[in-house]
């Protein structure tokens, strides 16, 4: 299987993203429901006597091993395997993310009551702990080095994505003198998707190159590993959702707001807000899920490697399967976030916002985010918002992006400059949307 199978035989692929989304935008006053998503709070008493949305999706990547010039990249003159820089560590680390927004609404019921119904689908991927040196030996293809001896250590990677129904319900707690609370909920029915990972015990791997037949170069390891999936692969059956395993999720959320403009003045009344959430506490249920253990002591060839379909396909035929399993458990990524929002004058904004994972990422099938920390300068008007957030990523470091809502579009990203300007990007992203917003009729 080319050298990608190699790559995920040996826990490799490191353009991977956060569950982060939607930089800059998700602290705008107008964000509506992509709001709500992170917390469940915001809706009450907003901005909009409703908002629907129409279609929106979020895609991130970062990593710790590769940094890439992406200007090159997208002229087509960038030679990854001699421009890449590299940093080699026993556990780096990589992260990805889609979140796509489908049909939604928000609604208020009353001046201080809100609901919200979404659909959503996500999809995350972890993998830490992998050993850097080793993923860049086999991304070489047939072009390896005469030999080499990597201890590969105990790798985790983990992907798991599924379909969501939301409901949300938000509610003014306390508005007395200068303090202003709301709360809000959000339960969700979960779908099942694909779910797979694996998990390293004691890996190495040693190389011996045949430079008279390199399809005869052999690769000896040992260790042990787990391998999973929601899927039938011992019998050939392509990746597929799992419509029998479900799950339920729970968002909370509160915001608390210091205001000082008066009840009818046009803008936001507060002068700072203090937010704090809880999402996704739950579990999906896979039934289906086959996990199976492998002893790893032996030898392959390189064209073992190439010839198998599959990476199980592959790990069947050269390894001993030691135990086996079905029915597993998939927590979902578990996240507390914090926000701080400046009300300067009106139309300008200072925003500090932090995501912390309260999932282990080393745990096995555990899906888990990145920790990060964004600060966001934002200029913000009822039918138009501009947003500069810069962000230290866990596993990519300060990256630079920019965005703006124009009416019913919204479009950004958490990396634009980063991305442009960057000789060593090792992150991207970028998401877009389109709503129809109807205002409250007294700002």
């Amino acid at each position: 299987m080319k050298k990608t199978l190699l790559l995920l035989c040996f826990f490799g692929s490191f353009f991977y993203a956060r569950s982060q989304s939607y930089f800059g935008f998700r602290d705008d006053n107008y964000a509506g429901i992509q709001s709500a998503i992170f917390n469940p709070s915001a809706i009450a008493a907003s901005k909009y006597s409703a908002d629907v949305t129409l279609f929106s999706a979020s895609g991130t990547g970062q990593n710790d091993l590769y940094s890439v010039n992406f200007a090159s990249i997208l002229d087509g003159s960038y030679d990854f395997d001699t421009e890449a820089n590299k940093n080699f560590k026993s556990n780096n680390r990589g992260n990805f993310n889609i979140d796509v927004l489908g049909p939604s609404v928000m609604f208020n019921i009353t001046p201080v009551h809100s609901m919200a119904i979404f659909t959503r689908v996500r999809s995350i991927t972890n993998i830490v702990d992998v050993n850097g040196q080793l993923v860049d030996e086999v991304n070489k293809d047939t072009d390896f080095s005469n030999s080499f001896m990597i201890q590969g250590g105990n790798p985790n990677g983990v992907t798991n994505s599924w379909a969501e129904i939301g409901a949300s319900y938000a509610t003014v707690l306390l508005d007395r003198d200068d303090n202003f609370i709301k709360g809000g909920i959000t339960v969700k029915y979960l779908m099942a998707g694909v779910n797979g990972y694996l998990n390293g015990n004691d890996i190495s791997v040693a190389f011996n190159r045949n430079n008279a037949n390199p399809q005869q170069s052999e690769y000896y390891s040992t260790g042990t590993l787990r391998t999973a999936a929601s899927y039938d692969y011992d019998n050939g059956e392509d990746p597929k959702f799992d419509a029998g395993s479900a799950g339920v999720g729970v968002d909370l959320g509160f915001t608390y707001e210091y205001q000082t403009n008066c009840h009818t003045c046009i803008g936001n009344r507060y002068k700072f807000k203090l937010a704090a959430s809880i999402t996704d506490i739950g579990k999906l249920n896979y039934k289906n899920v086959v996990e199976n253990t492998y002893n790893l002591n032996g030898r392959v060839t390189q064209d073992d490697i190439e010839s198998a379909d599959n990476i199980f396909e592959f790990f069947n035929a050269n390894y001993t399967k030691v135990s086996s399993r079905k029915g597993i458990q998939a927590n979902l990524p578990t996240a507390l976030h914090t926000n701080f929002d400046w009300n300067i004058n009106q139309k300008f904004y200072l925003n500090l916002s932090t995501d912390f994972s309260l999932v282990d990422a080393k745990k096995v099938n555990g899906t888990a985010i990145a920790n990060s920390v964004s600060f966001t300068p934002r200029y913000e008007t009822r039918q138009f918002s501009f947003y500069v957030p810069v962000t230290y990523m866990q596993y990519s470091g300060t990256q630079i992006g920019a965005g703006f809502r124009a009416g019913p579009l919204f479009v950004g990203s958490g990396t634009l400059f980063t991305n442009l300007f960057s000789n060593s990007s090792k992150g991207c992203n970028i998401y877009a949307g389109l709503k129809i917003p109807i205002y409250q009729n007294y700002n």
